[in-house]
């Protein structure tokens, strides 16, 4: 009877294992499945195209993008740094040399580049049809090309220069190798053309 009953005990002992060891196992278990119950599902992340880089280049203004204005008028003041404070003006009272200048904008949507250097600038007065002065007669042995960056919508003032109220001729377009243009009253017209950009007429009188 003891001999039959060994591999029953044997067989009830190994159950109760079993049973004893999965409980232990769900025991376990149980706090680590509260514990991942917490814890945030990370998004898995997803490949995307990146944008193209947009280019930074400034390249060249298009045709008709910039505009220039004829100035005339007088140098109020200049500071250490060179930079001038003009005031524009209609008449000038005799023996008064007026000081000419442009403004240029550049009316796009973009910053450009344009060519504002002395070679590729030109001023011209005339009264009626005849032309009394023009800086083509001018020495332009020293001219040269002067590139910029021209803002989006903005305008820039160049450097004003004094017109010796002279005619100019193929001695110069100074008052040293020309006569005096006339005054008492006379009406005169500038323009300027920078870099074949040319201005409307600016009308001013020399009393």
């Amino acid at each position: 009877m003891a001999n039959a009953d060994a591999p029953t005990f044997r067989r009830r002992r190994l159950i109760a294992l079993g049973v004893l060891a999965a409980l232990i196992a769900g025991i376990w278990g149980i706090p680590q499945l509260l514990a991942n119950t917490g814890q945030e599902v990370l998004p898995v992340a997803e490949e995307t195209q990146s944008a193209e880089p947009q280019s930074t280049e400034i390249t060249e203004c298009a045709p008709g993008v910039v505009s220039v204005v004829a100035m005339i008028g007088r140098v109020l003041s200049t500071d250490d740094s060179g930079k001038q404070e003009v005031e524009s003006l209609n008449s000038f009272a005799r023996g008064t040399q007026p000081h000419i200048w442009y403004e240029i904008t550049n009316n796009g949507l973009v910053d450009c580049n344009f060519n504002v250097g002395d070679r590729v600038t030109f001023f011209t007065i005339t009264s009626g049809e005849q032309t009394y002065w023009s800086s083509r007669d001018c020495d332009r042995s020293a001219d040269k090309d002067l590139y910029i960056t021209l803002k989006a919508n903005e305008t820039m003032v160049a450097d004003a220069d004094i017109w010796e109220r002279t005619y100019s001729s193929e001695n110069g377009c100074n008052l040293a190798s020309n006569s005096e243009v006339p005054g008492g009253g006379a009406t005169y017209k500038i323009k300027v053309e920078v870099n074949g950009v040319i201005s409307e007429e600016t009308r001013f009188l020399l009393n």
